[in-house]
């Protein structure tokens, strides 16, 4: 248990640095993308930036991932999504060319039915910071399941072999906070670029390792505040692909 609470704790962490790194921290405008209309439109240029993606140079530190089981230990301690839908306050995302191919959905949280204790705060009225901003992230993970894939039944290498996808929603702590504008841009690099969604705030992409994509923003959505990540298992053109087919993505 003590390994699958590390993985997961290095997986939120990842995500609030990947979105840090993007400035999608920046000024989030919660404005509608339209009914109707995908969320993620590409310019010629941006598509271009995304295929010019290539994996990180060198060998990493270990895998965080490395250390879960199965789905299930991704996922935590099962939820209805229909409580996770409820207790977020926005409809549970789902991605039509998944469910075409017989991809189902389930959701979790590290912290189980514990998480539902823990309301999500105002963005207009948001609470004081914490001494320990940190302590105070919640979140929960929505995983895309391909066929014949089960929480614990399946390995985690395997799932992700065949094409897994998850998405985790944080909230809370210092991701409550208003935004701060970025005092600089991001680095340059070979692995990582910044689109943009249709209402104008900004996604980070980041080629993770070879086969695997990782892609966060910052959302504000029915007066909340999110940080959102989905890590596919391909490349960066077909994770930016999947994330513009999304349906009811907070973005």
């Amino acid at each position: 248990m003590g390994g699958r609470a590390r993985a997961v704790g290095r997986l939120v962490g990842l995500t609030v640095v990947l979105c840090a790194l993007s400035g999608c921290g920046g000024s989030p405008t919660g404005a509608p993308s339209g009914a109707g209309r995908p969320s993620l439109v590409l310019t010629p240029s941006q598509e271009a930036a995304v295929a010019a993606l290539t994996p990180p140079e060198g060998a990493r530190r270990g895998d965080p991932l490395g250390l879960l089981g199965t789905v299930g230990d991704l996922v935590g301690s099962a939820l209805a999504c229909d409580e996770v839908a409820e207790h977020l306050d926005i409809p549970i995302p789902s991605f039509p060319t998944l469910t075409a191919r017989g991809f189902t959905i389930a959701c979790g949280s590290p912290e189980g039915a514990g998480v539902f204790a823990h309301p999500v705060p105002s963005a207009t009225n948001p609470p004081a910071p914490s001494a320990d901003p940190a302590a105070d992230v919640r979140g929960v993970i929505i995983a895309y399941l391909p066929p014949g894939v089960d929480l614990d039944g399946t390995p985690f290498h395997e799932a992700r072999r065949q094409g897994l996808v998850w998405m985790t929603i944080l909230y809370g702590g210092d991701i409550a906070q208003p935004a701060t504008p970025a005092t600089s841009a991001p680095s340059s690099s070979s692995d990582f670029t910044t689109l943009q969604w249709r209402n104008g705030n900004v996604l980070g992409v980041q080629y993770m390792d070879p086969g695997d994509t990782r892609v966060a923003w910052r959302s504000t959505a029915a007066d909340h505040v999110f940080s959102v990540s989905v890590d596919t298992s391909g490349d960066p053109v077909a994770g930016v692909t999947l994330l513009a087919d999304g349906v009811d993505l907070p973005t």
